[in-house]
Formats: structure tokens, C-alpha cells, sequence
């Protein structure tokens, strides 16, 4: 049996019986229980055994549509949506399908998450209230209201969770009393573990949402008490500074994290963002590019890149940035909008008008294709 070490120090051997995958062991990096004992052969000795005893053909595996979500791949919608949809499934797979759709706001993914949140099942009702994708405060409301009742109560907690990026003022008293309810529940199990660097982290961002911000940040750095590589802990209470214009805090929090693992991308990128704000922009060029390395498939990374290269006169790497960001985003107006502003301001008309019919096709309700076509044919059509 393949095996894992839990908690830093606790080895356990998978005690589930799976068919052996070698083949997904190449080419993922899963697991198998082949190269378990033959330690000196290598995946593909493996898996080229495994073909000649019992053939070519393979069932297709949950673990692919796994890998191409994590790898935020656009084609991994399909394969996600037919593992949330599938009674036959395994719970946990369907419940692990579902958080990473999440990534990928659409008409066929808000349909999935509305079946996951009047499921009978209250794992897909809690995954759906945790990875509930990036809608409109009105859906949130609307969709994930009715859980603040659920018997369940991780439920109710991850729906009030959610709900707390919904202005106040969109709810109703009903709705606020009830909100209120569950997250002085959600209170309650935080100050009973609080022993644990993520309970203190969950106190850190309720105190911060209610205005708390004395006792958010306490509670933040106990949490980095607790756990000195917690960065996730770090991050929050450098947004908790940055927002109160402590910026020099903010920084030194983000360097400690990537003083104890420098390869944390997303730490790097709300690095650069920090430090472009303080106008050290050199320096926010470099977290950034390292951002974007670690983030490859996270437009908005190359897409803020470009604009501080644009800011700095770097032409030319910054079209390489926000082309990378329309690349992994091509219906993305903001991406397509900086774009094509970059073309104009450049001259490159041809550039521009392939970039407005882009928008245009793939937006075809938004009017900024069309204005930005318009523009082009009555203002730069000598040029």
C-alpha cells in the first residue's frame, strides 16, 4: 500500500484498495502501489507491464479532471461537471469536483451549484457554500440564504461565511438576525479551538468583517504564534494592516513569510501589489514575474503585471503580459479592454480592431466591442 506521512511526523499506509494507476502516476505524480515495493523501477516500467498483462485500454479517472482543475485548465469543466453530477461517484470525489469548479463562474456551473445546495447530501451542500463561485452579492443572497437554516451545522457556517462579502445593507432583518446567529456559532467552535493556528485565523477574519480590527489582529498573531508557517495567517494580517494604511506592517509580514518558504507565489503577488502601492516599482516587478511563474494559469497576475510594465515603459514585455492574461482568459473584458488601450496607445491599429472583434464575440451583450470598433473606424482609420 502506497504511503503518506500526516501531521509532519504520523507515516500511514493507504489502507483503500485501488487498481494500480501507473501510467497516472507519470503522468500526474499520484501514488501507485507498484512502484510501492519495486523502489528501483521507474512509473513507466510500471505502467509498460501493466499494458502488456492486461492491455492499452483505461477507464477514465476522476484524478485527470482533478489535476486539470487545480491547473485552473480551461477544458476541465466538462470532466468536473459530469463527476459532481454522477449518483455513483464516490461523495468525497463528487464533493471535491464541486470545490473546484468553483474556479470557473459559468450558466453550467451555476447550475451545478444550485443542485449541490438543496442536495440531500450535507458534504455538497457545504462544499457548494465554501467554493461558491465569484457571482453577484444578489446571488450569493439568494442562493445561499435558505442554508443559514441548515440542520447541519458546518453548513450553516460556511453559507454565513460566504455571505459576509454581501454589503449589509442588501439584506434583509430576517436574513441579518439569522446571519448574526450563526456566526456567533461559527464564534463559539472558533474560541473552543482556539488552541489551533486556522481557529485563530477564522477569528481573525470574523473580527475583521465585523469591524473588530483590535481583536482581528490578536488573534492573526497568535495564530503565527502558533504556527510560525502559517503564511496563509501572515497574508491576512498584512490585508488587515494594508487596509489601515499600515503599509511598512503589511510588507513586513509578506517578507517573514517568503523568508520561510520562498517559493509561495501568491505571497509574492500580494507582494508586488504591495509594493508597486508604495511606488517601489522595480522591486514589484520581480514578485510579480515570480507570481506570474508559480501562477501560470492566473490571468489577473499577468494582467496587473502588464500595467505596471506599461507604467514603466516597458513595451514590450508588458504586450507580452497582457496577451499571456487574455491567452488564459479570452472572454475576460478587463484583460481584452487593457489590451486593446495598449494597441491604440501604440498605434497598432490592426492590433487593436482583432482585439475589439474579439470582445465583441465573445461578449456580444457588452457595447464596449462595438464602441471600441466604432472608435477605431472613425479615428485612426488613416493611420
Amino acid at each position: 500500500m502506497p504511503g503518506k506521512i500526516y501531521m509532519g511526523n504520523d507515516y500511514r499506509p493507504d489502507h483503500s484498495i485501488r487498481i494500480p494507476r501507473p501510467d497516472l502516476s507519470e503522468k500526474l505524480g499520484t501514488p501507485n502501489a507498484c512502484n510501492r515495493c519495486h523502489i528501483d523501477k521507474s512509473n513507466e516500467w510500471s505502467a509498460d507491464y501493466t499494458s502488456k498483462w492486461y492491455g492499452i485500454k483505461r477507464k477514465n479517472h476522476f484524478g485527470t479532471s482533478f489535476a486539470a482543475g487545480r491547473n485552473n485548465e480551461p477544458d476541465a469543466i466538462p470532466g468536473l461537471l459530469q463527476l459532481v453530477a454522477d449518483p455513483l461517484a464516490p461523495l468525497l470525489v463528487r464533493a471535491t469536483a464541486l470545490s473546484l469548479l468553483g474556479r470557473y463562474p459559468s450558466q453550467e456551473v451555476s447550475k451545478a451549484f444550485q443542485l449541490a445546495l438543496i442536495s440531500d447530501e450535507s458534504l455538497l451542500r457545504r462544499t457548494g457554500a465554501a467554493y461558491f463561485p465569484a457571482y453577484s452579492a444578489e446571488q450569493r443572497k439568494k442562493m445561499l440564504s435558505p442554508l443559514l437554516k441548515d440542520p447541519v451545522k458546518a453548513v450553516r457556517i460556511e453559507a454565513a461565511r460566504a455571505l459576509t462579502t454581501v454589503p449589509l445593507d442588501q439584506l434583509d432583518p430576517k436574513q441579518l438576525s439569522t446571519l448574526d446567529q450563526v456566526l456567533a456559532e461559527f464564534q463559539e467552535m472558533s474560541l473552543y479551538s482556539a488552541d489551533f493556528a486556522a481557529s485563530r485565523l477564522n477569528l481573525g477574519a470574523l473580527y475583521s468583517y465585523q469591524g473588530k480590527l483590535p481583536e482581528a489582529e490578536k488573534h492573526l498573531k497568535e495564530a503565527t504564534n502558533i504556527d510560525r508557517d502559517f503564511y496563509t495567517a501572515r497574508t491576512n494580517l498584512a490585508v488587515l494592516y494594508s487596509r489601515q494604511g499600515k503599509n511598512d506592517l503589511a510588507e513586513q509580514q509578506l517578507r517573514t513569510a517568503l523568508e520561510r518558504n520562498p517559493d509561495l507565489a501568491d505571497v509574492h503577488y500580494s507582494l508586488g501589489l504591495l509594493l508597486s502601492e508604495k511606488k517601489q516599482y522595480e522591486e514589484a516587478v520581480k514578485h510579480l514575474q515570480f507570481a506570474a511563474t508559480g501562477m501560470v494559469n492566473n490571468g489577473r497576475v499577468y494582467y496587473n503585471l502588464g500595467q505596471l510594465l506599461i507604467f514603466l515603459r516597458r513595451e514590450q514585455e508588458a504586450e507580452t503580459a497582457l496577451k499571456k492574461s487574455v491567452e488564459i482568459d479570452s472572454a475576460n473584458m478587463n484583460y481584452l479592454q487593457a489590451l486593446a488601450r495598449f494597441y491604440i496607445k501604440s498605434r497598432q491599429v490592426s492590433q487593436a480592431r482583432a482585439i475589439a472583434e474579439q470582445m465583441l464575440f465573445t461578449n456580444p451583450e457588452n457595447p464596449l466591442g462595438q464602441q471600441l470598433l466604432d472608435y477605431l473606424n472613425s479615428r485612426l482609420c488613416s493611420c
